[in-house]
């Protein structure tokens, strides 16, 4: 994340709190692969909350390759994997499931690939500006390929609400390619992303208000 741990720990906490309150928030069995979001991200910003205690000298320095390692997991392996599956799981339309589904191909591509360039290394996370560069043996390919697995599900979707959502998301990835360098962006993207998931409590909360005004509207007629 950028700036410092405080901004980290706050993103964390703001994100847990969006966490428990989607989480009390009525909803069926296929969507809770989405409403893990907010609670990921609280894990990779508390991550980078560690790492920049560790940059500043109040964390020992054991503690920084398992930070680094857990941080790269995460964005690396599980997120190419674990967001078009969650977009799929709430798909009905048979052509877009098939379109998200070449993109959860890829996504497991990437993130098998990913998983063995961590564990082959070197890797390493080091402050450049005011952000975390992670040191990986990453491709451009690997890094396109990513960008599809994780953007196209929502664009594709045939629920308008995440359309939007997958719009926002391109363009906090575009904007981020603009103001960090190619080591510092996967900081910068997980940090925009993060605050962006916030918003899924709106999205799950209307979809709950729907679904109770619906069989008041049926009885009614």
């Amino acid at each position: 994340m950028c700036f410092s741990a405080t901004a980290s720990f706050v993103a964390s906490g703001a994100l847990v709190a969006s966490s428990v309150a989607i989480a009390r928030i009525p909803k069926p069995k296929s969507a809770i692969p989405l409403s893990m979001f907010p609670a990921i991200f609280a894990i990779l910003q508390f991550i980078e909350g560690l790492l920049w205690l560790n940059h500043r000298g109040f964390l020992a320095d054991n503690y920084k390759p398992i930070a680094v390692y857990a941080f790269l997991l995460i964005a690396f392996v599980l997120w190419p994997i674990f967001v078009p599956f969650s977009v799929y799981v709430l798909e009905s339309s048979r052509i877009r499931r098939v379109i998200i589904l070449l993109c959860q191909f890829t996504g497991i591509y990437v993130g098998l690939a990913h998983l063995v360039i961590i564990i082959r290394g070197p890797v390493n996370a080091s402050v450049i500006g005011h952000s975390f560069a992670y040191t990986t043996n990453t491709t451009d390919i690997l890094f396109y390929l990513y960008l599809i697995s994780v953007f196209i599900p929502f664009l594709v979707s045939s629920n308008k609400r995440l359309v939007i959502l997958g719009v926002a998301l391109a363009a906090l990835c575009v904007t981020a390619m603009f103001i960090a360098s190619t080591a510092t962006f996967p900081s910068v993207w997980c940090f925009y992303a993060a605050l962006l998931s916030l918003f899924l409590y709106l999205f799950f909360r209307y979809s709950a208000n729907r679904n109770r005004k619906m069989p008041a509207t049926n009885s009614s007629s």
